[in-house]
């Protein structure tokens, strides 16, 4: 069987041939790895919450928030509206998320920023989540790779040029909503972009396993 990251099928899967984003920010993890660059590149995007009112950070991570299920319903939902071939896959999608990124932050156990930074040296900002039973959860980060999911799933399914730009640009955001408000690290947020690649690919290409 063909690695499902290696073809794709005749209605517009997008897997190998993408491949140079995923190398891209893949590049960009190890060298903020390499060269210890996960707090002073939180510490400056994190000072970029200016540029946009709490009220849509909130909103942003409100939407993406795993546990409220608002984006895989909504994936669900359209799916079986206008791709009820996939339906077996997105629902397969949902499920292997959940298990992947608990099972990620049950063995890495990191240390979110507000544990480990100074009080006061970041801007934090809760509205809902549990800072307590999620203090030793930060990697990869749940909202980034649910939106990763959904964004990678409706763009596969679809393909429509004006509709990824939008759904791209969301995913951006919520990639820096996490770490705008001070829940996450870069790392745990490029980490989770890339998770949730894989996982789109794997599962809607044309020889998956499933």
């Amino acid at each position: 069987m063909l690695c499902p990251l290696k073809s794709c099928n005749q209605n517009g899967c997008r897997c190998i041939k993408d491949h140079i984003f995923f190398i891209g920010f893949a590049f960009l993890g190890l060298v903020i790895w390499l060269f210890k660059l996960n707090g002073p590149l939180f510490y400056y995007i994190n000072s970029l919450h200016v540029v946009l009112p709490d009220i849509v950070w909130k909103g942003i991570n409100l939407i993406s928030y795993s546990r409220f299920f608002i984006l895989p319903l909504l994936l669900l939902v359209i799916t079986f509206i206008w791709r009820k071939d996939k339906l077996k896959q997105t629902g397969i999608l949902i499920i292997a998320f959940y298990l992947v990124f608990q099972l990620l932050k049950i063995i890495f156990g990191e240390a979110r920023p507000y544990m480990v930074l100074p009080q006061n040296s970041f801007f934090w900002l809760n509205q809902f989540e549990n800072a307590v039973s999620s203090a030793y959860q930060s990697f990869p980060s749940g909202h980034t790779g649910n939106m990763t999911v959904f964004v990678f799933a409706i763009t596969n399914m679809f393909n429509k040029k004006w509709l990824n730009i939008l759904l791209f640009l969301l995913l951006g955001l919520t990639g820096l909503a996490r770490i705008c408000t001070g829940w996450h690290w870069p790392l745990d947020v490029i980490a989770s972009g890339l998770i949730g690649y894989i996982l789109v690919q794997c599962i809607y290409c044309k020889n998956r396993l499933f």
